[in-house]
């Protein structure tokens, strides 16, 4: 799957990003007020392998949605969202081989 150039979340439109690095070491970032996700090329020096920058992709949707719908709770929760992004990875990835 190709990481697309924008994403739409609750009728708002996030660009998607890919800095060579990311302040704080993080592998991705978003910011829907801003309207972006950012996802680093690079994570402590080595560059992000695809499927990392997939898994990234997935995380920062989760956190994007969770904003969006007020969640704040779920949003600072950053097992629920590693866990919940990675079955939804996983599920979306899946459909792709069918």
């Amino acid at each position: 799957m190709k990481i697309p150039s924008k994403v739409r979340i609750g009728g708002q439109v996030l660009e998607v990003m890919f800095p060579k690095e990311i302040e704080g070491g993080k592998l991705g970032q978003c910011c829907v007020a801003a309207g972006h996700i950012k996802i680093a090329e690079t994570f402590n020096g080595r560059e992000q392998s695809e499927s990392s920058k997939h898994n990234t992709l997935w995380h920062e949707v989760t956190h994007a949605i969770l904003d969006t719908m007020g969640r704040g709770d779920l949003n600072a929760d950053e097992s629920f969202v590693c866990c919940f992004s990675s079955f939804l990875s996983e599920c979306i990835l899946s459909m792709e081989s069918d």
